[in-house]
């Protein structure tokens, strides 16, 4: 039996270990009936294999949802139900540039597509694919939902802003400028909300992460540009676990760094590479209730499965 990979290694006490890789979805032992069909979609493959996720999303129903970029739709797994979906179904699809996508208690799925300055709203329930928002946006990219507040919060790339949504699709307010300074945006990309509420923005192209409250002020900062651990060549994903920590997927390094909720390094996990626990450009990165840890593994076509050990109190 292979021992899985585990970070940091022994003998140091393990904090993130490996779990498991997706490459199709007969991983999950999906009924085999849903293969003929979806066969025909994804040019009559025998296995739904993945051409470039991106996105990744799980929900509190055993639901697992993973954005590929590469044919502009979405992968649904019910787990607990042992059903698989592809959003849209059929040849046609609305979704020219999906990036990111995130869902609410209710039971629906938000899109992101930049290259249409859209979000796209899919329910559950009835199977309908739908644009959401009704303000302009220039290029939303990343997009959380917080259950507290009932609201989205959405990069708008080239606007150099997030804006906030109420679910009826109206603009709440909006925060950010472009520059350098506190609360300024150089490419905001990837957004992600902690246990506290808080508001997590990747500053692409100023080389940080920003910290917010859930009404847009600014908290903190951290990160500076370079290439040696601890800093920020090309960050993309960002998430958190359930004691606050910050993971940052950063595509040049082909790794995910951790961070403490001040900013302090504590781990990095993964190098450049196809087996387990490498990465070849992880962008889109999720965190559970129960500390599991999905990466999109974009190049190496998978998703890569993790587990967060929590220290024992």
């Amino acid at each position: 039996m292979k021992v899985k990979p585990v970070w940091p290694p022994p003998p140091a006490k393990g904090r993130i270990i490996w779990q498991q890789e997706i490459k199709d979805f007969s991983d999950y032992r999906v009924r085999q009936g849903f293969w003929q069909r979806l066969g025909q979609l994804l040019a009559g493959r025998r296995k739904v294999q993945m051409v470039k996720p991106y996105g990744v999303y799980a929900d509190d129903q055993g639901r697992f949802f993973v954005l590929d970029s590469g044919i502009h739709r979405i992968f649904m797994l019910d787990r607990s139900a042992g059903t698989f979906r592809i959003i849209p179904a059929g040849d046609e699809t609305p979704l020219l540039s999906p990036v990111d996508l995130t869902g609410d208690e209710q039971g629906a799925i938000y899109i992101t597509d930049s290259q249409q300055g859209k979000i796209f709203r899919y329910r559950l329930d009835d199977g309908q694919l739908t644009e959401f928002h009704t303000v302009s946006l220039q290029r939303p990219t990343g997009i959380a939902y917080s259950s507290r507040y009932k609201q989205l919060y959405v990069a708008d790339t080239l606007a150099q802003q997030v804006v906030v949504l109420g679910l009826d699709g109206q603009e709440r307010f909006h925060f950010g400028s472009r520059g350098q300074g506190p609360g300024q945006f150089n490419a905001p990309s990837a957004i992600s909300i902690n246990r506290r509420g808080e508001l997590l923005v990747t500053d692409a192209l100023n080389s940080r992460v920003q910290v917010f409250s859930a009404d847009g002020h600014f908290l903190a900062q951290f990160g500076r540009p370079g290439d040696t651990t601890g800093t920020f060549a090309k960050p993309k994903g960002i998430a958190a676990d359930s004691d606050g920590n910050i993971y940052v997927c950063d595509a040049l390094f082909d790794a995910v760094q951790i961070f403490d909720r001040h900013g302090r390094l504590l781990l990095a996990f993964g190098e450049s590479g196809s087996r387990p626990g490498q990465f070849w450009m992880p962008a889109g990165i999720f965190i559970d209730k129960s500390d599991i840890i999905y990466v999109a593994d974009t190049y190496n076509r998978r998703i890569q499965i993790f587990r967060y050990l929590k220290k024992e109190k």
